[in-house]
Order: C-alpha cells, then sequence, then structure tokens
C-alpha cells in the first residue's frame, strides 16, 4: 500500500507499468484499508513528534528531519494539485473564497523586453550541509561555477510575445522543435499552450480518465458566445486563458506557461543564438546579497515582505503581469516568483552529493538526462520551494506553472555553462541553440545505477558472472586469491561473508571451499 501511495505526479516508468488497469500489480485498496493505513502512519509520526529528542540545527540524521521533509513534500503536492485542478473542465471547479487573483495589466499594456548584459563572473551553486533550514537531498553540496558574458530577456516571455511565434506557424515547422518535441507535439495534437483557450476544436485535452476533454471547442465560454469560427485562429480575440478556478480575458502581459519542448521550439524561432538559462545562469542574474554564512537571513524566503518584490507564496493566485514587480539591481524582473523558469540543464545531482535514506527515489531517480531543471518558483510556490536553494525538475513534456527567459551567449555559444546528463538509452538531448561539441557538456549521473544501464556495462557484467572459470574471469581469480590467503595465515574456511553479490558467482565460487555463507546485495545510488 505504501508502494501505491508513493507515486508522485512525474511518475516513472514503472509506475506506468505496474497500474493495476495496464496488466500490472498495483490495486488500489478499499476505503477502511486506506484508513487504517493512515491510522499506523498517524501513530508512528506522533511518537516521533512526542518522543525524539529536539535540538537546532535540525540536521539530515535528526528524527525532525522526516517531519519538515513531510511538511515540505505536503507543499509540493499544494502546487501540484493545483495544475491538475487547472487542467479540469471548468464546470467542476468553484473559486474559493479571498481568492485573490492577480490584475490583468500593469501600466503600459506593451513592453519591450530587450536583452540585458550580464558580465562574465563566478558563481556558487547548491547549499551548505550546515545551513540553518531544511534542503532535498539534491540541493546539496556547494560548488562553484564561472558564467562566461551572455545575455538574457528583462521580463519573461509573455502570452503576447508568444502569440507571434503561433501566428506565424511555429507549431507547424518541424524544424523549430527537437525530435522528441515533435513527437510530443503531433501526439497532443497541440496548436497553442495547452492553457489557452480558442474556439476551434483543437483537442487538445487533459489526458487520463479526461482523455475526450479539450478546454477548446465549439461551445460557450464562461455562459458568453463564443466568437465567430470564421475569424482568424490567430487573433487577440480568439484566445482565453485558464487560470486555476477560472477562464478570463487573455492576460498578454502574463508569462506564457509551456513545457520545455514549446519554450525550446520559441527560442530557435525567435533566431540564431536563442535559447534557454542554464542553472548557473540563473544564479547570475540574481541580486542576493550578503554572507551566506549568517544563515536564514540570505534566503528570500524568510523576508516577511517578500511579497512586495515578488509574486511567492500566494502573494497572489495567480500569475502578475511581468512588470508588476520592479526590476532587481541587474534589470531582471521576476528572477524570483511568478512562474518557474525553464532551463536548458538535465537535473543532476552535484559532484559529493548524497541520497537520504528517509526518501531515496526523491531526487535520484530524475537524474536520468529526461527531466530539466526549473528554476525561480512560482505564485504558489511556498517553504523550500520559494528559496533560493530550490532546484526542481519535470521531464520536458510535463507541464507545470512555468514559462521562459531568453538568454543568448555573447562569446561562442560553446562556452554556455551548461550540464548535460549521459543517457545509455534514447536519442541524444538536443538543447535549443546550435553547440559545435555538445558532447563535452555531458556528465555522468550521480545516481550510480544509470552508469551501468548500458548495452555494454551489460555485457561486461555477463562475462564477469557467467564465463567459465579461468585466468579470464575475475571472479574466480578473487576465488584463487581468497584461496591463497585462507592457507598462508591458516584462516578456518567456515564462515565467510559475500558483499554486493550482483548475480552471486562469488557466491557459489566460495562455496568450493567454505561451510557457511552470507550473500549481501548491495543496491546504491
Amino acid at each position: 500500500m505504501e508502494t501505491i501511495f508513493e507515486t508522485g505526479v512525474d511518475e516513472m516508468n514503472w509506475d506506468d507499468t505496474e497500474n493495476y488497469r495496464m496488466g500490472g500489480s498495483y490495486k488500489w485498496p478499499v476505503i477502511s484499508d486506506v484508513v487504517e493505513f493512515r491510522r499506523k502512519v498517524r501513530s508512528v509520526i506522533r511518537n516521533v513528534i512526542e518522543n525524539a529528542t529536539f535540538h537546532l540545527p535540525v540536521t539530515m540524521d535528526n528524527p525532525y528531519w522526516a517531519l519538515f521533509m513531510g511538511m515540505e513534500h505536503e507543499r509540493i503536492h499544494l502546487e501540484t494539485s493545483s495544475v491538475l485542478i487547472r487542467q479540469l473542465p471548468i464546470e467542476m471547479v468553484r473559486i474559493p473564497p479571498k481568492w485573490n487573483q492577480s490584475p490583468v495589466n500593469h501600466g503600459n499594456e506593451v513592453i519591450q523586453n530587450e536583452m540585458v548584459l550580464v558580465p562574465e563572473c563566478e558563481v556558487i551553486l547548491g547549499k551548505p550541509f550546515d545551513f540553518p533550514s531544511y534542503g532535498w537531498d539534491n540541493e546539496y553540496p556547494q560548488i562553484q561555477s564561472y558564467v562566461p558574458e551572455f545575455e538574457a530577456s528583462k521580463f519573461l516571455v509573455t502570452n503576447g510575445e508568444y502569440l507571434e511565434f503561433i501566428s506565424d506557424g511555429g507549431y507547424e515547422k518541424m524544424e523549430l522543435w527537437s525530435n522528441e518535441g515533435w513527437q510530443w507535439k503531433l501526439y497532443r495534437n497541440a496548436i497553442h499552450p495547452t492553457f489557452w483557450v480558442c474556439s476551434k476544436d483543437c483537442k487538445s485535452g487533459c489526458g487520463g480518465a479526461l482523455s475526450s476533454y479539450s478546454h477548446c471547442g465549439n461551445r460557450k465560454i464562461n455562459g458568453h458566445d463564443q466568437v465567430d469560427e470564421n475569424e482568424n485562429i490567430h487573433h487577440h480575440s480568439m484566445y482565453r486563458l485558464r487560470t486555476v478556478c477560472e477562464e478570463i480575458k487573455m492576460p498578454w502581459l502574463w508569462p506564457v506557461e509551456v513545457n520545455c519542448h514549446e519554450a525550446q521550439a520559441y527560442c530557435r524561432w525567435k533566431g540564431k543564438g536563442y535559447r534557454l538559462l542554464t542553472e548557473a545562469e540563473h544564479n547570475a542574474i540574481r541580486d542576493l546579497r550578503g554572507d551566506i554564512s549568517a544563515g536564514t537571513v540570505t534566503d528570500p524566503v524568510f523576508d516577511h515582505e517578500l511579497h512586495k518584490r515578488c509574486n511567492l507564496n500566494l502573494a497572489y493566485c495567480s500569475s502578475t503581469p511581468v512588470n508588476h514587480y520592479p526590476p532587481n539591481s541587474k534589470g531582471f524582473h521576476d528572477v524570483f516568483g511568478n512562474v518557474w523558469q525553464w532551463t536548458e540543464d538535465h537535473f543532476n545531482g552535484f559532484p559529493g552529493t548524497k541520497t537520504s535514506f528517509l526518501y531515496d527515489d526523491f531526487s535520484t531517480p530524475c537524474f536520468d538526462g529526461k527531466h530539466n531543471i526549473i528554476m525561480g518558483g512560482s505564485w504558489i510556490s511556498t517553504g523550500d520551494e520559494a528559496s533560493r536553494f530550490a532546484r526542481y525538475s519535470f521531464r520536458r513534456h510535463f507541464f507545470q506553472h512555468a514559462g521562459f527567459r531568453l538568454a543568448r551567449s555573447r562569446g561562442s555559444p560553446n562556452d554556455i555553462p551548461l550540464r548535460l546528463v549521459k543517457c545509455c538509452k534514447g536519442p541524444m538531448y538536443e538543447i535549443s541553440c546550435q553547440v559545435d561539441d555538445l558532447s563535452s557538456k555531458f556528465v555522468e549521473s550521480t545516481n550510480y545505477q544509470f552508469r551501468d544501464d548500458s548495452e555494454e556495462a551489460l555485457k561486461k557484467q555477463l562475462m564477469i558472472e557467467y564465463w567459465p572459470a579461468g585466468q579470464n574471469n575475475f571472479y574466480s581469480q578473487l576465488f584463487q586469491l581468497c584461496q591463497k590467503y585462507v592457507k598462508q595465515f591458516s584462516i578456518p574456511a567456515r564462515r565467510a561473508l559475500n558483499i554486493n553479490t550482483g548475480c552471486g558467482r562469488m557466491t557459489f565460487e566460495l562455496c568450493r571451499d567454505f561451510s557457511q555463507l552470507v550473500p549481501i546485495f548491495q543496491n546504491h545510488f
């Protein structure tokens, strides 16, 4: 039952294959069993709260770390659930009391989203192990990164800017999309962002049990007749926006919300050299002040005046116009908050990262080259999600309250401070702009299991485990070495401990001499 409940919204392949309706073994339990399971969990948690020794700071080896982990995970559920609610038919949703939606416009209707120069610099990524606040395992430790001179757009890309891409046939031009992105576009029949509502039957459904549902189609919108079918589909009046609880007149100054494929296609359409930010560059456009050793005062999430400077922590219950808040000292708006920002980087741990035994599959299964990092948080991000250290990711076809900011290298595109993960399976990853030698940007996954997930690694392991005994077999040679030292030091050949047994070849070799074996299979990330 615990395995069923741990399945997240960014489900992995094993979640798909184990689904009972797809022939798997996971069958949803009856309500009485769920209630009993919750009762047991509640009892365990209360026991920790009432009896565990509390002392500050709460670090990973403290029992209270698990409690903070649970609370932070609930904050994630708040955000991911809001995205799912946003995809429900509007008839199934009600506006909660005191739901504070943002104004549609702020000041001038037209803005110039010019590129702002960022000088070369050194940035520190990651979080110190001794920082006195909760963090997910992928946030640790700290590393230094050099960022060459680059440009980034002053504002997040708006709905109005993205309309130009649509009007120019961006969704129909295969050359603007990665191979992976084009396959997604064809699969979803996408002709505009998923949260846009038009009067055409575009079949941009929500998936799952609502696969036949589309926000678009021949119907009334909020009780009003739709616009004439014969109008140009790319005209401003043809689109409305679905927020979490409403369909509203399209706010053209709000940031566009798209998946990574759509963001990268826009960058290619924009022109040569345009791309998404990298994780290091997002750190470079921040204006955080103060020595991090001073503690929580250096993290904006602990600032009680935060709502006056950015749209985080439910300052509003929707996105805001990209010019609603003032720019930071470097000239950039919405570096934190409003919507998450897609980056070109694959999600991966930093060198020296340590997986938490309390939740060993929160981060590490996503170090697979299929997840891209999102930075900065959104209007509904709270707690650690709104922290300066937050590093989250989603698969490139996933939807979140996420948009993007344009970036462009000033020198050679080959100098982009980019970290990609070597993938043993699937096609080579494509970034938004042309790089002569993209292979130099790939690093090993910090999930060690992925390093063995290749045909070459499998052949090597099969040779070790099953090749006939002799000089060319590692385990045969290792057993002979054991025999040598057992005889040399007169060690009784009674019991042997075999750690990391693999398929068991060494265990069987040891059985030749030892009367009792204790094999242990070590599964490590």
